[in-house]
């Protein structure tokens, strides 16, 4: 689709239309460009690095040792990753021009806020980056500084990756260098991310082409000083501390659509506001089609989760300006509504704030607008996490393991299970939409959360389990908060927690719940405050205080009760011994056993193995009673019509294992009872 643009490039020597981008006078930007004011402090390490590179630039082009009468021969290579060891010669005819070397983009930006940076961009305007890697590796051969030769690896051309052109990676020194030619004019097809370039660039091609008028800074390594050629990138992150593309942002974004991501995560990482242009483009149509339709999902994934725990990341501010862009139905993908040729048909089963997703009950419209509700009421969740997540962090060590044993650390802090905080604010924001389920064309179901994990953002496996075992179970534990009393009331009072139900829970949710109970309590609270609101009330911050008392008494009695880590329990009878113990057949009964001796287990955590066992014989003795008292029902009325007996045995494995599950289900029900 073309583009107009609505305005002009932003440049050092003034705005210049898009037409009039290859019409300058390069040495005049050149000099507008020079910025001695910005001041850039270098580490010895980058120190180091900085003349090294100068020194075998000179001399290459000084013909000096190991280059004297010889050049380096171009590598050919297929495009894949290939690490080059060896160096090969030919005499030069004619003298190399001067190479100027520029440290591009994100260590400059990072410098002039005072901030380390651990790798470096290299970008060159008069050898492509494999050829200038080639001459530093020869020249550090040349002059043993390294104990080890550093490999040059190259890397070809890969949009998916956000690579547009080949790139050299090399470490000097413990520091990650990638060196790359400087970036010309570029044209994107519709349906792409590769760009076809120009054969030559200069530096305003460059910095034009750059995401971001605070990316596009660079710091010139031979003359020691920061260039701007945009004219704004320095007071952009400095003084207005606003995010503006170079370039119109419709046509940045639509060139680029992953830029709209990498806006949000730069905006929250450095604090910086959004431009208006880009927050209107960010949420045209437009630029969500080419999204969805240019970005790989594994790209997506990536720029969220440098949102959820890269440098200086605040999940939820940038959970909440990804909702404000109305972004998160991109991000956060549903399955497609129509299959193609490579899709697998997904259904979407359930009731989205009153709309029926499933079946034609309900227009296009009508599921756009629940979705969208969705969101908005999953940024509104996220305003309370920082607070819930700062409580607990406050009462309880969040990635320590040390204390007493007793799950008290010597300082009175809580140790064991630990929260999750990535899991925590992505559980959260996706908490409105777990109890819809996606059904695949073999009918086979998954939880929408774990889908989307799966395979809109393309988390790992670990995280698809652990998002759906944490949204499977959140409402019991919010169910378990509502009856729960105070701080002070769970400390130790039995009364106030049923520590086989707690137990049994913990044991599903095993090492995530603490982090579900954080997700519960958020829920909680702003289930109470939508309550308050529906009835002209203004919740305030003591509501919040009184759930998140609530949470942590929930908390203290688990500890209290020694029941974290519970899931970790080993039984004191394994299948064998219960078998052997209690004359079982072989088969699926053996589980029924193990599940009570673990239920016992629970009840009785300073129970011995002879009174487990005992406990386990009388109720297999229970359930032969009870399964012998159907038996002889059964004869008693074997005159009744077929029904009854479907009834009362249904199914096709027999009669006395249904009945002896029934009688086990109810001596189970008064056991619980008793104890």
């Amino acid at each position: 689709m073309e583009m107009t643009t609505t305005r002009e490039a932003h440049t050092c020597i003034g705005k210049l239309h898009v037409e009039s981008l290859d019409n300058y006078n390069l040495e005049e930007a050149q000099q507008r460009a020079i910025r001695r004011d910005a001041i850039v402090t270098l580490t010895p390490e980058e120190s180091h690095l900085f003349q090294t590179l100068e020194n075998a630039a000179i001399a290459y082009e000084t013909r000096s040792a190991p280059f004297d009468g010889m050049f380096l021969d171009e590598i050919n290579n297929d495009g894949n990753v290939d690490n080059v060891d060896n160096v090969d010669n030919r005499h030069i005819t004619t003298a190399p021009r001067l190479i100027e070397i520029r440290i591009a983009g994100g260590w400059v930006r990072d410098k002039l806020m005072n901030q380390s940076s651990h790798d470096v961009d290299i970008a060159l305007d008069s050898l492509s980056g494999r050829q200038f890697a080639l001459i530093v590796q020869k020249y550090l051969m040349h002059q043993r500084t390294c104990q080890k030769t550093p490999k040059v690896a190259v890397i070809a051309a890969n949009p998916s990756q956000s690579k547009h052109l080949e790139t050299a990676t090399m470490r000097i020194d413990g520091i990650d260098c990638d060196f790359v030619h400087l970036r010309g004019g570029e044209v994107y097809s519709h349906d792409s991310r590769i760009p076809t370039l120009k054969d030559t660039a200069t530096p305003l091609d460059d910095a034009l082409r750059r995401d971001f008028t605070v990316n596009s800074l660079f710091y010139n390594l031979r003359k020691k000083y920061v260039e701007d050629w945009t004219g704004r990138g320095i007071s952009d992150l400095i003084q207005d501390r606003v995010l503006v593309t170079p370039l119109d942002a419709r046509i940045t974004f639509h060139d680029d659509p992953l830029r709209v991501l990498r806006a949000v995560r730069f905006a929250v990482r450095y604090n910086l506001d959004l431009c208006p242009e880009i927050k209107m483009a960010a949420m045209s149509p437009t630029v969500h089609e080419s999204l969805h339709v240019k970005v790989s999902r594994e790209r997506v994934g990536k720029e969220l989760e440098g949102m959820l725990t890269g440098k200086n990341s605040r999940p939820c501010v940038a959970l909440k300006l990804i909702t404000d862009l109305k972004l998160a139905g991109c991000v956060f993908e549903f399955p497609p509504a129509h299959s193609s040729h490579d899709v697998v048909v997904v259904v979407v089963k359930g009731c989205l704030h009153g709309v029926p997703y499933d079946g034609n009950d309900a227009s296009v419209q009508d599921k756009a607008f629940a979705r969208e509700k969705s969101w908005e009421e999953a940024a509104d969740m996220l305003q309370y996490c920082s607070m819930v997540l700062s409580f607990f962090e406050g009462r309880m060590s969040i990635g320590g393991r040390y204390g007493d044993g007793d799950g008290h650390g010597g300082d009175g802090t809580f140790t064991g299970t630990v929260v999750d905080s990535r899991l925590f604010y992505l559980g959260t924001f996706l908490y409105p939409l777990r109890n819809m389920i996606c059904v695949d064309s073999k009918g086979k179901e998954i939880s929408l959360p774990a889908y989307i994990v799966r395979d809109s953002i393309k988390f790992p496996n670990r995280d698809v389990a652990a998002i759906s075992t944490i949204l499977m179970y959140v409402d019991e534990l919010r169910s378990m908060l509502q009856s729960q009393g105070g701080r002070d009331q769970g400390r130790g009072d039995a009364s106030t927690m049923c520590r086989l139900k707690s137990g049994l829970l913990l044991r599903n949710l095993k090492e995530h719940w603490v982090t579900a109970l954080l997700v519960a309590t958020v829920a909680e609270i702003h289930s109470m405050k939508s309550t308050l609101h529906g009835c002209g009330v203004s919740g305030d911050d003591a509501h919040v205080s009184i759930m998140t008392e609530k949470a942590f008494g929930f908390f203290q009695g688990i500890h209290t009760h020694n029941l974290d880590e519970c899931w970790k329990l080993r039984p004191l009878l394994d299948g064998k011994a219960v078998l052997a113990s209690l004359d079982l057949p072989r088969g699926p009964l053996v589980g029924t056993y193990l599940e009570e001796q673990m239920k016992w287990m629970l009840l009785n955590p300073r129970g011995s193995r002879d009174e487990c066992e005992t406990h386990l014989r009388e109720i297999r003795k229970r359930d032969l009673e009870v399964t012998a008292s159907f038996g002889a029902s059964n004869s008693n009325t074997s005159s009744m019509s077929s029904s009854v007996h479907q009834d009362v045995g249904h199914g096709n494995d027999g009669m006395t294992d249904n009945v002896e599950s029934k009688g086990r289900h109810h001596g189970q029900t008064k056991r619980l009872h008793i104890e």
